[in-house]
């Protein structure tokens, strides 16, 4: 019973928590890889420029899509409010041409009382009660019409403003439109470039040397351990998962993508690979225990965090704060990145025993 009551509270815990809230937007990402970008040469790695342009280029499309549909929709907007105002415009018409035929009319009547009164005859004067009082009617319904012309008038100004804000709107999408479009240029002639340069020199798989040797860690998530609630507690949370990285950017995904440079060649991936800056820590995505750390070749380090029989690997890190057997919680900070003026690649997986899966379905979303 107690088992149960802890993974309630947890998944309660977990609702209310700030790891509900999206993550970094697409807008975010492709600002900070235009900030790479703008200093491409810096990269020193080629393969690894090849994958920050082919990031901001989906990226990019993904931008341009979504301004497309917010242009589709400023349209329909416009349009919208285009026959409203035309209605509007039809209704006041209607109102003004009522209100010329009531003043025609009340004119008309209040003449002929005027010609036909006669304080001495009974039925002129009921006559002319009864005509006063339609004048009074007429007069009230006259009102009516003005208050209703007026009001009309109002909303017609409104309109006209609302459609000046439309176009404004339609103008500013457009301009970013354009911008994008010619991100997407630019960028597909430096990929072009890089791509010629992997040929010539021969791919080189380098951001592969911060990855962990799979067996390794087969080794290690083959053992299993009889703390299911810890296992259960970590399962609840998949989709919800917070990022490694406080600002990052996915540049490569989990499976097989086809080689940029050999064709009929695919590269396996089995996590997923963040681009991050200088001075970027890294945090345990949720709570765990410290089970292995490796060193990788270029100084680098990889430390391997267990929760029940899941476990998550953080590979490329430059320094580690952590040791093995400690007890982890959700955000705490395992490794860093110190290096100044180069951006670094960390390398993040998630195994369930010794079966790898893929971190993007674990991790909260945004979209590709």
């Amino acid at each position: 019973m107690k088992f149960f009551k802890k993974i309630l509270f947890a998944f309660i815990a977990f609702l209310i928590s700030d790891s509900c809230f999206a993550q970094i937007g697409i807008q975010e990402q492709s600002s900070y890889l235009d900030s790479v970008l703008s200093q491409l040469n810096s990269i020193e790695d080629s393969e690894l420029r090849l994958l920050v342009i082919n990031q901001q280029l989906n990226l990019k499309s993904a931008l341009i899509e979504q301004h497309k549909k917010k242009m589709e929709q400023l349209e329909k907007d416009f349009d919208n409010t285009q026959k409203y105002h035309a209605r509007l415009a039809s209704q006041l018409d209607s109102e003004k041409s009522i209100y010329a035929s009531l003043v025609v009319k009340a004119s008309r009547i209040h003449s002929l009382m005027l010609q036909n009164f006669d304080v001495f005859s009974f039925d002129n004067l009921y006559k002319s009660y009864r005509q006063f009082l339609y004048i009074k009617w007429l007069t009230d319904y006259r009102l009516k019409k003005i208050k209703r012309i007026k009001s009309l008038k109002t909303e017609i100004a409104n309109v006209l403003v609302e459609k000046d804000k439309i176009a404004a709107k339609q103008d500013i999408v457009a301009k970013q439109l354009g911008v994008e479009q010619s991100f997407i240029q630019r960028y597909t002639k430096s990929r072009a470039s890089v791509i010629e340069s992997l040929k010539n020199e021969g791919s080189k798989a380098t951001v592969e040397n911060q990855t962990l040797d799979s067996a390794k860690i087969k080794q290690i998530a083959g053992t299993k351990e009889s703390n299911d609630e810890a296992s259960i507690l970590f399962q609840i949370q998949k989709g919800y998962l917070k990022w490694p990285v406080k600002k990052g950017v996915i540049i490569r995904y989990f499976g097989e993508s086809p080689d940029p440079v050999h064709d009929k060649v695919t590269i396996m991936n089995e996590g997923l690979d963040f681009l991050v800056s200088s001075q970027s820590k890294v945090q345990c995505v949720y709570n765990g225990v410290v089970a292995k750390i490796f060193n990788l070749p270029h100084n680098q380090y990889s430390v391997i965090v267990r929760h029940g029989n899941y476990f998550t690997v953080y590979s490329g890190m430059e320094h580690i704060l952590v040791s093995v057997g400690d007890k982890i919680n959700k955000d705490d900070v395992l490794g860093d990145f110190d290096t100044e003026n180069k951006n670094s690649v960390l390398k993040f997986q998630i195994w369930n025993g010794a079966q790898v899966i893929n971190p993007y379905d674990w991790l909260i979303k945004y979209p590709k």
